[in-house]
């Protein structure tokens, strides 16, 4: 009875000892649960990046499907009513699967700052083998790349868009460039016209390649884009070197333009919500064709006029007579350009 009883306390001894030594391996100071994962060879658990503003899917044949799109008729793009596409409010993003890893990485996110830095890499979702030539990410603002007006700095006589350009009217700060409208006659324009008169501007121009903005554009899906803004590049002898217009909202409603060397426009709107979110807008300028891609994915295509000859980048903001909002509420948010060849 004895022996068996010396047995029992010695294996209660033993268990006891097992479990200690399982509790020391989770609760031992200077070793965390993350670390006693690891050492256990279990995987982590990976938190997504917060996502983007969703992009509204398009149907084939429509003009924001990958595939070259019918011209429409330069007349009916500027009112853009139902009959040219009417923007329509895209679906609910699903929620992630899991939070984002804390709320700095999330308000980066909101203010067009990217988690991941896409900088020198190829731009997504056009095809070709690139090399970046030029990279704006608007910690200040460089005069010798830019001007922050067109020819004369708020005069009457250098109106765009129905508007004074005012240098007062653009801001750089926070890793992005702010263009607003202060008011029913002055608005703010930034350009890289190498030949504007300008002393010590260099600006930038490109033949072929591909441009790209990362823009926020002011107002709701429902009610439509603020203002009359654009992102554009232009030649030095209009219309003979052609304007394309990559991004511009007519109407309150998101349209592509082309003006070409015969004075003619090529011009579609663009499906979907670009308002109060961020999107990137790019042109593929090659020889004789343009193509537009919004998001990476190409949603218009048409034949160009323009001899590629050299343009300059534009981003302005002017006045829609029917939708004016002034001052930091109706501002577009210029996050990054960026030129490949």
């Amino acid at each position: 009875m004895k022996t068996r009883l010396l047995q029992c306390v010695c294996c209660l001894l033993v268990i006891g000892g097992l479990s200690a030594s399982a509790v020391r391996t989770t609760a031992e100071p200077g070793l965390s649960a993350d670390s006693a994962e690891a050492a256990s060879g279990s995987p982590g658990v990976i938190v997504p990046a917060p996502s983007g503003t969703p992009v509204t899917p398009v149907t084939p044949g429509s003009p924001g499907a990958d595939a070259p799109a019918a011209p429409t008729d330069s007349a009916a793009v500027p009112g853009l009513d139902a009959s040219t596409g009417q923007a329509a409010a895209p679906a609910e993003a699903a929620p992630s699967a899991a939070p984002p890893a804390d709320d700095a990485a999330q308000d980066d996110s909101l203010k067009g700052k990217s988690v991941v830095s896409s900088q020198g890499l190829a731009p997504a979702g056009v095809p070709g083998s690139w090399h970046l030539v030029f990279d704006e990410e608007f910690n200040t603002l460089n005069p010798a790349v830019w001007t922050p007006y067109w020819f004369n700095d708020c005069d009457p006589k250098s109106k765009m868009n129905g508007v004074k350009t005012c240098s007062s009217n653009v801001t750089v700060a926070n890793g992005e460039a702010v263009i607003q409208l202060s008011d029913a006659e002055s608005g703010g324009l930034l350009s890289t016209n190498p030949k504007d008169g300008v002393p010590g501007h260099v600006g930038f121009q490109y033949t072929t390649g591909y441009v790209e903005a990362r823009i926020y554009f002011p107002g709701t899906c429902s009610g439509g884009i603020h203002n009359w803004p654009a992102w554009w590049t232009t030649g030095q002898s209009y219309p003979k070197t052609g304007e394309i217009d990559i991004a511009e909202p007519l109407a309150g409603n998101m349209s592509t333009v082309y003006h070409s060397a015969s004075g003619g426009e090529l011009g579609s709107a663009i499906v979907g919500c670009w308002a109060g979110g961020y999107h990137t807008y790019g042109v593929h300028r090659m020889a004789g064709i343009n193509d537009i891609y919004f998001d990476g994915r190409r949603v218009y295509s048409y034949s160009s006029q323009d001899g590629n000859a050299p343009h300059y980048l534009l981003l302005n903001v002017g006045l829609n007579p029917n939708q004016g909002t002034f001052g930091p509420v109706g501002a577009i948010k210029v996050d990054w350009v960026r030129a490949w060849q």
